[in-house]
């Protein structure tokens, strides 16, 4: 009985000890699949502070006029005021 109980304490021991190094291993490989996704989150960062300013750039108005010259709009636009009542009457 005595041996019984032995044998089992060592397996249930030897058991617990395997189940520790695969969680040990598991907690590694989760860590630098950590690590990696945060390498790529900095990439992001990056590539998303480069894409803002090269929006802004275009969304500038130097940028717009110097299309507007590029492609031979130096006509000025006259605008049209709508506080004649000849235009919401049609007449």
């Amino acid at each position: 009985m005595k041996q019984l109980i032995k044998t089992t304490i060592l397996v249930l021991f030897i058991s617990l000890m395997l189940t520790n190094a695969c969680i040990f291993v598991a907690g590694i490989k989760s860590s630098n699949e950590v690590g990696r996704m945060e390498t790529q989150l900095d990439k992001l960062k990056q590539e998303n502070i480069e894409l803002e300013n090269q929006l802004s750039h275009v969304n500038s108005l130097e940028y717009a006029a110097s299309v507007a010259a590029s492609f031979n709009f130096d006509k000025k636009a006259v605008p049209t005021y709508l506080d004649g009542l000849k235009y919401a009457l049609n007449r």
